[in-house]
């Protein structure tokens, strides 16, 4: 089952602790048994500054990176029941999630269940306790008869040996209704409609379906079902982890590097097979809601992957006009720039605003288009030419057809009539048209011409 939500989502992505300038290190408090946390200092009000910007942009949903008590980026998490006290506490997230939702915002909450960190407040149990600990048995490949790198006096599975990462046994019974525990908690303090569940590939298929089960029983904050997104980092067949009874969506990666390959290599075949496999009328992912990106905090951002700068507004022209709904990462609607592989915190920038240029400007028009428009939020996917630097598809819906035309070449192009089936074929384009993006009307007798450098969505009058 689809989350209906989902057919009219754009979202926004924020990572607050970077947002919000929060120390890199969380400070510990060893009169604190519970999780070692210091008071909470409320830094996560930064977010009411964007309310604006996100509304403007036609943003209708928010994806919080990492949130909970860690010990330092936020994926090392040091306990599942508390909000991270450098943001602030329990009560100063739920106000914000008040104020989002009244605002008409869908939340959308990071899940990491794989790991925790070494700071997690039963691993430092089996820490002071070694074999009289009662949780041993919460984490992976505990043996007392070998140690670690930080010489713990007892081994354990590390995720990708990061030491910073002990995996979790979530095979235990224990370690599941935990997590249950601390997800009925987030339903009770914030009210939250999704989770983005991290590193889906490599959690038991049984844990998946427990989380999918588990959350059906509980509304959304703003009405209809909690949703559950995969996180892929790779895979070019999310279908195993949608269908069925896991998930509702996935990250799609393999689209946003497409779209990559395609523009830095001015050769735009990639991104038609890619857009044609995954929606086309066989596409393995018709008729699902796969999250659609250009960067995120594991990315180079957009702005920093394009070779050719002025490619940067046809990109995020492109995404809103996509099969399954846009996600920006904060910042890069006004061209924010970055990357750095061994440094989280490059990708997670502190501003104490949001700007707006003339990028924003671009993104705001093709958001707002795909707002107002059926086709674009849940139409069919049709490809009805392509070339080596221009594509063009129809997305169609509820009597609605909207012609969506791309051109990354510095030349006009003219779109050739090729009658006949196939490769190349394309019978032209007919009738009175407006670009919802420019506001021009054209009529079109069959040829018509792509300006260069262009993204337009011309619809049917």
């Amino acid at each position: 089952m689809n989350v209906s939500w989902f057919d009219g989502s754009a979202m926004y992505q924020f990572c607050p602790l970077g947002l919000c300038d929060s120390p890199h290190e969380n400070s510990w408090d060893w009169s604190n048994t519970w999780n070692a946390a210091t008071r909470p200092v409320k830094r996560i009000d930064r977010v009411l500054g964007w309310i604006d910007q996100l509304k403007k942009l036609g943003i209708n949903s928010i994806f919080f990176n990492p949130v909970l008590q860690s010990d330092t980026h936020g994926y090392n998490t040091r306990d599942f029941y508390t909000l991270d006290s450098r943001l602030g506490s329990n009560e100063d997230f739920s106000e914000l999630c008040n104020v989002l939702h009244s605002n008409g915002f869908r939340i959308v909450l990071d899940a990491l269940f794989n790991h925790v960190g070494r700071g997690f407040w039963a691993f430092r149990d089996v820490r002071n306790n070694m074999q009289s600990s009662q949780f041993i048995n919460w984490f992976k490949g505990i043996d007392f008869n070998r140690n670690t790198p930080c010489n713990d006096g007892f081994y354990y599975k590390a995720w990708r040996d990061n030491w910073d990462f002990p995996e979790l046994n979530l095979e235990n019974e224990e370690v599941v209704q935990h997590i249950y525990g601390a997800i009925r908690k987030w339903e009770d303090l914030y009210r939250f409609d999704g989770l983005h569940l991290c590193l889906t590939e490599h959690l038991p298929k049984k844990f998946v379906e427990g989380i999918r089960s588990f959350c059906s029983d509980m509304g959304a904050g703003l009405g209809g079902n909690i949703a559950i997104i995969a996180e892929m980092y790779t895979g070019i067949d999310c279908q195993k982890y949608i269908l069925g009874s896991q998930t509702q969506s996935a990250t799609n990666t393999e689209l946003r590097d497409s779209i990559c390959d395609s523009f830095n290599n001015k050769n735009i075949y990639e991104l038609a097979y890619t857009l044609n496999r995954q929606f086309g009328p066989e596409g393995i992912y018709k008729n699902i809601p796969m999250m659609n990106f250009l960067d995120n905090h594991n990315l180079p951002r957009f702005a920093t992957a394009m070779k050719d700068k002025a490619l940067i507004p046809l990109g995020w022209s492109l995404l809103p006009a996509l099969p399954g709904f846009p996600c920006i990462y904060y910042g890069s609607e006004w061209g924010v720039q970055g990357y750095d592989e061994e440094n989280h915190w490059a990708m997670r920038p502190a501003f104490e605003k949001p700007e707006w240029n003339e990028l924003t400007d671009c993104i705001q028009k093709a958001f707002n288009a795909r707002k107002n428009s059926p086709a674009l939020r849940y139409g069919d996917y049709k490809q009805i030419f392509q070339a080596k630097e221009q594509l063009v598809f129809e997305r169609s819906s509820c009597g609605e057809m909207i012609v969506v035309a791309l051109n990354i070449s510095e030349y006009d192009y003219k779109v050739p009539i090729k009658p006949g089936k196939g490769f190349g074929a394309f019978d032209g384009l007919y009738g009175d048209f407006v670009d919802l993006l420019s506001g021009n009307e054209s009529h079109y007798d069959g040829y018509f011409y792509l300006p260069p450098m262009s993204v337009m969505f011309l619809k049917k009058k």
